[in-house]
């Protein structure tokens, strides 16, 4: 019982500041921030009025997320849907020279680039109304990756601050996600890409910027050049016991240590480019006794852009769709 005692009340102790800190005072301490950084404060007190309050859509949000609520089939066949591979290959075809340029330019697969485009802000037309400094202000503040959503706030700052886009055009998604390729603010800084050579990276309005942004991501991201993604594959036997996480992903091994537990390739082989030396991991969203998938190196890559597994596999799904689709009308 003494011990129970010591460690509540260093629980309280370490809690009681961010309890006891109002939304104004953290907002106060925000500013204080800012103006140490040698960036405009008052960029933070336009974006959250005269009289901060938490955005309560915004906290609502954080309550339910798509993945919390959805099963695999469900998220991916939403993901997917026939509407969505019709938009992207009507979109394709209607960007075909800009976005095959930008695709050899930063060696990355059209069907990739307009993949992420649909998925993330269905081609442009959904990337967002909410104010994007007002939402990481809420996040920073309320969630539990406060730390994170801080220094994305900086950033969303430090946009409007540099002239990259202005405060009323700021918008995104709840979790502060902007425009049409859902950057965040550190992303921004970090990917986003200038693609038609007009001196400004603008990933709101401009799909030549979008386009290179996205590619510029994944391939700094560490994209692997005309290699497959993943393959279905079967289980010819039990396999020894191995780790899986809630999403249906194992750990990564060679190709060839999966074959000699068990794991083989539904049709052909693993062979070039799925050579056995390759670091695979196994998918496995419904469990074992479901379709299973051996997912490669891009499938990881994709997984930097959002790290879900679910979110990867429907992205080059409906990558693959489009490729083939584009392909036949040409």
């Amino acid at each position: 019982m003494r011990h129970f005692v010591l460690y509540l009340g260093l629980a309280l102790l370490l809690a009681s500041p961010a309890q006891a800190e109002t939304f104004k005072e953290f907002i106060a301490g925000l500013k204080i921030e800012l103006t140490e950084k040698g960036l405009d404060a008052t960029i933070l007190d336009r974006a959250v009025t005269s009289t901060p309050t938490l955005d309560t859509s915004v906290t609502k949000k954080l309550k339910k997320q798509p993945e919390s609520t959805f099963t695999f089939e469900q998220y991916r066949n939403r993901l997917v849907s026939k509407r969505r591979v019709l938009d992207g290959t009507q979109k394709i075809q209607e960007y075909k020279d800009l976005i095959t340029s930008i695709s050899s330019s930063y060696e990355i697969p059209y069907g990739v680039i307009a993949a992420l485009w649909g998925v993330e802000t269905s081609y442009g037309k959904l990337p967002g109304k909410f104010n994007i400094i007002n939402s990481l202000a809420t996040l920073a503040y309320k969630s539990h990756r406060r730390d994170f959503f801080r220094k994305e706030l900086v950033n969303a700052v430090r946009i409007v601050h540099e002239g990259h886009i202005s405060l009323d055009d700021l918008t995104g998604s709840w979790a502060g996600a902007m425009g049409q390729c859902q950057f965040m603010p550190s992303s921004f800084f970090s990917f986003a890409a200038d693609g038609n050579n007009d001196g400004r990276k603008d990933i709101w309005q401009t799909e030549a910027d979008v386009f290179a942004s996205a590619a510029n991501y994944l391939k700094k991201s560490g994209w692997r050049v005309g290699a497959n993604w993943g393959q279905r594959v079967v289980l010819g036997e039990i396999l020894p016991k191995i780790k899986i996480s809630e999403r249906g992903l194992t750990e990564p091994k060679p190709v060839s240590e999966w074959q000699d537990m068990g794991v083989f390739a539904s049709q052909g082989g693993f062979d070039e480019p799925n050579n056995l030396n390759r670091t695979a991991r196994l998918f496995m969203p419904d469990g074992p006794s479901g379709k299973v998938y051996m997912v490669y190196e891009n499938f990881d890559v994709i997984m930097k852009w959002n790290r879900s597994s679910y979110f990867a596999f429907a992205v080059l799904t409906l990558a693959d769709k489009l490729s083939m689709n584009t392909e036949s009308r040409s």
